[in-house]
């Protein structure tokens, strides 16, 4: 009778650690990236960071302090170096805070790197109670990749009836299902679509014929989405798993004549790259046409066909330089972006008159991202995932008797070289949804590389009720902050809406509701006090505008027009020597506006110090010169010989 009692708990068990193990699965890679707020700029960041993180808070007690899934969960998996330099990150940027000038300017980073921390934790730990965990990834794997087809896609399709679209037309569309940026969408297709592939080789019967058919209109999606750091990405992971395939046959399972046509197949994609780039540089319509989707591309006409992202890149290289320890702290690179704008006078100024908006939030390459707001003890441990990652994955090739073990490292490594790739172009890093697929990528290689050496193993008990406490309090803060900036963006939208409409009162009530210490800047970077001193400003509160204003100057000392309009309150209440400081910064930081450059010869001008104003003036150049500062010029000089003369 005991016997019996026994054998019927333990299939409880492994009940529940199957439901759990595909909870998580179904929660990391397909509900968690459904979950959008159509009210706020943009749509999937703010929405997804609070669902995940209040699902976190329930997981994690579950998993760690109830008694039927705590008896079963082993935590050795949890001593890989991954996890290491992973948590070394999460460390780092939160030290990072530490010397930002604005500390709630990195809250988002800060708590999204916790929760991919412990989705990668949990995957670790919640997996392998199922024992057949590595068909339901795939199955979810392949549900993921239906759903962000349907639910992302679908208006591409229409498209297509019409004929290949421009990349204007896709990016017209409203990809809010998945996310709102098209760049970020195709991110994300790299990531699921490895698992697609890795389920047509491992599946038998309708489960093959879906994966093959899912991965299929992924791969014409991301091809469609026109977006040349997700081709990339997908060029480099499906180069890196061809050679994969080739090297580790045997461990793979490939048959000998498949393993022959992979080879006339890589060099017939080689022979045919040549020639595409070949017919590129011709001046045939065919060249012409491949010059436009690729180099020319007629959406970039008024601006630089890389988008800046050189640039930016140099003014970022620039900033690590500076910063080389700690950097700048976490989401204080769009506030520390703007010190770097007049650095070179004689060639940044006319680069960046081409480009569409100064308001770089990110510089779209994640490693210099990582390295300007978190320097070497961020980038340090950043790298060091990425490294293990791939060290772990060759162990898994090298020792690994399973056949799909094998083939689910090589998908993970075909996702971690994609996003590599893309990363380099593009800032998937800045995602909650390409944080939580990449850490179940990396959970998956954690656990696949401690299968080689299991034996060996000794399981570890987690002390549950010693390490779930701080984790719930930072959890707790997490969804405090998340809630707070979500309920911001709400108000912003409101005020922004308003200030088109010309409702002042509408916008300064809408403003102050949305101030928060948790959050002071909104999505574009801008202080939630300058929208409220604008509508002050429009109302005739000018006292109370340029105290908002010297607000939003605390919280983002480097925006133009904080700086434009806080010089114009001081000037007009007789502060004359904070408006020269105010508009002398302005001119330093954004060198070829020749609206700063009046504004401080005026101020100059009220103070008598015609002289300075008159060098300011004379350093624009003469074409460039407004009639207001040539009018300003001519009293300047006049008032000097008058000065002079007395």
């Amino acid at each position: 009778m005991k016997t019996v009692q026994s054998s019927a708990l333990a299939d409880g068990d492994r009940t529940l650690g199957s439901r759990l193990a595909t909870a998580y699965l179904a929660a990391m890679l397909v509900g968690l990236h459904l979950i959008v707020d159509p009210r706020i700029y943009d749509v999937s960041q703010l929405p997804r960071l609070l669902a995940l993180l209040v699902g976190l808070t329930i997981a994690v007690p579950v998993v760690l302090c109830l008694p039927a899934v705590k008896c079963r969960v082993d935590g050795s998996a949890l001593r890989s170096p991954i996890v290491a330099a992973a948590a070394a990150y999460l460390v780092a940027c939160g030290l990072s805070l530490v010397g930002a000038i604005n500390i709630s300017a990195g809250f988002t980073d800060l708590f999204r790197t916790l929760a991919a921390f412990l989705v990668l934790c949990l995957g670790i730990l919640v997996l392998p109670l199922d024992h057949r965990w590595r068909d339901r990834l795939l199955e979810m794997a392949v549900i993921a990749t239906l759903v962000a087809v349907v639910v992302g896609g679908w208006p591409v399709a229409t498209l297509l009836l019409e004929g290949w679209p421009s990349r204007r037309a896709v990016e017209e569309l409203l990809l809010e299902g998945m996310m709102s940026n098209v760049n970020l969408f195709a991110g994300f297709l790299l990531l699921v679509v490895p698992w697609c592939v890795c389920g047509a080789c491992v599946f038998s019967g309708p489960w093959r014929g879906l994966a093959t058919a899912v991965g299929t209109l992924a791969t014409i999606l991301i091809a469609v989405l026109q977006s040349r750091a997700a081709w990339l990405g997908w060029v480099a992971a499906l180069t890196v798993t061809m050679a994969t395939l080739l090297r580790h046959s045997q461990e793979l399972a490939v048959p000998p004549a498949v393993r022959r046509s992979l080879v006339r197949g890589s060099l017939a994609a080689v022979i045919a790259a040549l020639l595409l780039v070949g017919l590129a540089l011709t001046d045939t319509p065919a060249g012409e046409s491949l010059r436009r989707l690729v180099v020319n591309r007629p959406h970039q006409a008024d601006g630089p066909s890389d988008g800046g992202r050189t640039l930016v890149w140099g003014l970022t290289t620039q900033m690590i330089i500076d910063h080389p320890i700690g950097g700048v702290g976490a989401g204080n690179f769009p506030i520390r972006l703007h010190e770097y704008f007049g650095s070179d006078r004689q060639d940044l100024p006319p680069d960046f008159s081409r480009l569409s908006s100064h308001n770089w939030m990110q510089p779209h390459n994640d490693f210099l991202w990582v390295g300007a707001e978190k320097g070497l003890l961020g980038i340090v441990p950043f790298a060091l995932v990425l490294l293990l990652s791939l060290l772990a994955i060759r162990t898994i090739l090298m020792r690994s008797s399973n056949p799909t073990d094998a083939r689910l490292a090589t998908a993970s490594l075909a996702a971690l070289v994609g996003n590599l790739v893309f990363s380099c172009l593009d800032f998937p890093l800045d995602r909650v949804s390409h944080q939580t697929v990449l850490a179940v990528h990396l959970a998956v290689i954690v656990l696949l590389e401690r299968a080689t050496r299991a034996a060996s193993t000794r399981p570890l008990p987690l002390p549950g009720w010693l390490v779930a406490p701080p984790l719930l309090a930072a959890l707790v803060l997490g969804i405090t902050y998340a809630a707070a900036a979500l309920s911001q963006e709400h108000s912003v939208m409101i005020a922004r809406r308003a200030e088109h409409d010309g409702d002042w009162l509408t916008m300064r009530e809408a403003a102050r509701q949305g101030t928060t210490p948790w959050k002071t800047l909104d999505p574009l970077g801008v202080p939630v006090a300058f929208l409220e001193g604008m509508a002050d400003l429009r109302l005739g509160n000018h006292a109370a505008a340029t105290a908002c204003f010297e607000r939003a100057l605390a919280a983002n000392p480097n925006r133009l027009y904080v700086l434009q309009n806080l010089g114009a309150g001081y000037a007009q209440a007789g502060r004359v020597d904070d408006a020269i400081i105010t508009f002398a910064v302005a001119a330093d930081r954004y060198p070829s506006n020749v609206e700063v450059r009046h504004n401080l010869a005026s101020a100059l001008i009220d103070s008598g110090r015609f002289a300075e104003a008159i060098a300011v003036i004379e350093d624009v150049p003469e074409g460039f010169r407004t009639p207001g500062m040539q009018e300003a010029l001519l009293y300047a000089h006049e008032a000097a010989g008058e000065q002079a003369a007395e």
